[in-house]
């Protein structure tokens, strides 16, 4: 027994430390992959490295918090907003640092047609999490929809800056430069 309790204090104490070090080799990961989209020409699909950088930012060490948010993204796609709201206001105050718990609350606030409550989690991930292209696209949408058409285009074109293979965000400039030329 003694062992057992011995071995649960070591645990309890490096715990922090292991959640540092994962935390550490999650940045270097995603630094690595938001750098090879920079890349001409790039070293593998560019989708495939979108792909992973979105795997990444659903990552938590937590696997509760991993539960969660797919039990929210689940009762978002079948139309459960209400359940799907409570399960990510769950996740959020228990795991207020998950960048991706507040994007997916953005990205149900915006179905659900709360503009401006989307872009309070936006601001959210963006301060934890400044190269989320999801986001920050989620937030051109809908300056542009608000009709701050300037404040938009200057939102879509940091999107391409972190990820310039966001052909919708490009066509999404084209479209408002060419229905507002006084931007």
């Amino acid at each position: 027994m003694r062992t057992l309790a011995t071995l649960g204090l070591l645990l309890a104490l490096t715990s922090p430390s292991l959640a540092d070090d994962s935390a550490k080799m999650r940045d270097a990961q995603l630094d690595k992959l938001f750098g090879s989209l920079h890349e001409t020409p790039t070293t593998q699909d560019p989708n495939k490295t979108v792909e992973q950088i979105w795997t990444l930012w659903a990552h938590n060490d937590s696997a509760t918090a991993e539960l969660l948010l797919r039990q929210a993204v689940a009762a978002m796609n079948m139309n459960e907003y209400d359940a799907a709201e409570k399960t990510l206001i769950q996740l959020i105050e228990s795991y207020p640092t998950f960048a991706e718990a507040w994007n997916k609350r953005a990205t149900l606030y915006f179905m659900m047609g709360r503009y401006n409550d989307s872009l309070v989690d936006i601001q959210h991930v963006l301060d934890l999490e400044p190269r989320h292209f999801g986001a920050l696209a989620g937030k051109a949408m809908i300056l542009r929809a608000q009709g701050k058409n300037t404040e938009a285009l200057k939102v879509m074109r940091e999107t391409l800056a972190i990820n310039p293979h966001m052909d919708s965000v490009a066509q999404a400039i084209k479209d408002l430069l060419k229905n507002s030329p006084d931007i």
